[in-house]
């Protein structure tokens, strides 16, 4: 992964945290995984940077700019 990207990961206490770059500078946390996919998204999408979720096995997946829709209700 390059050095400026966009993560979403899950933390050990349950929540969802979003990630910026390699040196792991925490934006948000998030109880929902949604809501930080959607942060994610937004943050992605208006700086132009690549997005990557992790999968349920902590490995992030990246995401295509085509996937960068925002869902309708948010859990």
């Amino acid at each position: 992964m390059k050095n400026d990207f966009i993560r979403v990961r899950r933390r050990r206490d349950g929540a969802w945290a979003v990630f910026r770059g390699s040196q792991g500078l925490v934006l948000l946390a998030f109880k929902l995984k949604t809501h930080a996919v959607a942060y994610a998204r937004t943050i992605s999408f208006s700086r132009k940077l690549t997005l990557f979720v992790d999968d349920k096995y902590g490995n992030g997946v990246r995401q295509s700019s085509s996937s960068l829709t925002y869902p309708r209700v948010l859990d």
